[in-house]
């Protein structure tokens, strides 16, 4: 089961070219928040997850991270022919550094979502783990279909994202 699951993410790895890998928009910089207009590092990313399916838009992902408030907003739009929905998770930052952001969401009820900036290469990844519950059927039907890593995609390759 775990060597599928693995062959499985290396697959989807493979298959999403690693130039499409890049998000929409990505952007690093200083921002000032609030009515004490605090000053912090601020990055924002938009683009697609690479899982998202064919019917998702390309900008139907925003993520805002505010290093010195210590969090991460990600928003996400999906829909289809009978269904339209928007989610808003709050991630809490582990670790930043000038070469990366790592931030977590622990609060699904079995799962832990890790959101992963790498700021060299400009590439933003989503992952899943479990929290090891499993006395819980849902937890053990979810921890068996976890997905793997997804990635925050543009459209196109990284040549024609510098040029818009």
């Amino acid at each position: 089961m775990i060597l599928r699951r693995y062959t499985y993410a290396l697959l989807m790895l493979v298959a999403v070219p690693s130039m499409a890998q890049q998000p929409l928009i990505f952007d690093v910089s200083t921002v000032v928040m609030g009515p004490q207009r605090l000053e912090t590092l601020w990055v924002f990313a938009e683009g697609k997850w690479s899982d998202a399916g064919p019917d998702v838009g390309t900008n139907s992902t925003d993520i805002h991270c505010y290093q010195r408030f210590g969090f991460c907003e990600v928003a996400s739009a999906l829909a289809s022919s009978r269904l339209a929905s928007v989610s808003l998770s709050i991630f809490d930052i582990l670790r930043w550094d000038a070469s990366e952001m790592i931030a977590v969401d622990s609060s699904p009820l079995c799962l832990v979502n890790i959101l992963r900036i790498v700021f060299t290469t400009e590439k933003v990844s989503m992952s899943s783990a479990s929290k090891g519950e499993t006395r819980t059927e849902i937890c053990k039907n979810l921890v068996a279909s976890m997905p793997p890593t997804a990635f925050l995609t543009g459209s196109g390759s990284e040549a024609e994202q510098k040029k818009k």
